[in-house]
C-alpha cells in the first residue's frame, strides 16, 4: 500500500496541525511595562517671532518668544545676549535676564526683546549682530564660576539649556 502517511512521520504531521492551531487561537501574554519617572527634561522653544534663525532687516527690532518646559514645576530663566555664543569680551553683551515661574502649563507666558544700541552697548564695527535668546531650568551659573566658553549660560549638571539666535542688521555707532 502506497500511501503519504508512509513517507511523513506521525509527530510531525501532529506537530504542524497543533502549530497551526495554537497560531489561530492563542494570545501571548504581556509582560507589565515598567517605565522610569521622566526625571528632568529640557526646556524648548514653542514658538518665536520672527522665526528663530532668521536673519532680519533693519526694520526688525522686537522679538518674541514662548518658552515651554515638561516639567511644570520648573522655573525657567531666559538671558538675551548680543554677538554670543562664542563668548568675546571685546563684543558680547548681555541683555535682560527673565525669570519665567511656574505656571502648571507647559508653555509659559512669551518673553519679548527690543535690542537697542545704546542699552546694551552693542559693538560699533559691525552692522550685523546674532541676537539670541539663552533659556534654563536652572538659574544661570556666576560667570566667574561657569565655563570659561560660555559664561553668561552655563548651569549646574543637572539643568539643561535650550538656545534660539537670530542675525540682525543693527546699525550702532559710526558704522558704515
Amino acid at each position: 500500500m502506497i500511501g503519504t502517511d508512509r513517507f511523513q512521520p506521525r509527530g510531525l504531521r501532529a506537530g504542524l496541525i497543533a502549530l497551526g492551531l495554537w497560531g489561530l487561537g492563542c494570545v501571548a501574554p504581556v509582560s507589565p511595562q515598567f517605565e522610569d519617572p521622566a526625571g528632568n527634561l529640557p526646556p524648548f522653544v514653542a514658538d518665536s517671532t520672527p522665526t528663530a534663525g532668521a536673519v532680519l532687516p533693519l526694520t526688525q527690532k522686537t522679538f518674541s518668544v514662548t518658552l515651554g518646559d515638561p516639567n511644570l514645576d520648573d522655573q525657567l530663566v531666559a538671558r538675551w545676549l548680543i554677538d554670543y555664543p562664542p563668548y568675546d569680551a571685546s563684543v558680547s553683551r548681555a541683555g535682560p535676564e527673565v525669570r519665567l515661574p511656574t505656571t502648571g502649563q507647559v508653555n509659559r507666558e512669551p518673553i519679548r526683546f527690543a535690542p537697542s544700541c545704546a542699552d546694551e552697548n552693542i559693538a560699533t564695527d559691525s552692522i550685523w549682530h546674532r541676537v539670541t535668546v539663552s533659556a534654563a531650568d536652572r538659574p544661570f551659573l556666576d560667570p566667574d564660576l561657569a565655563a570659561s566658553d560660555l559664561p553668561w549660560d552655563s548651569v549646574p549638571a543637572e539643568g539643561f539649556v535650550v538656545r534660539a539666535t537670530w542675525i540682525v542688521y543693527l546699525k550702532c555707532g559710526s558704522s558704515p
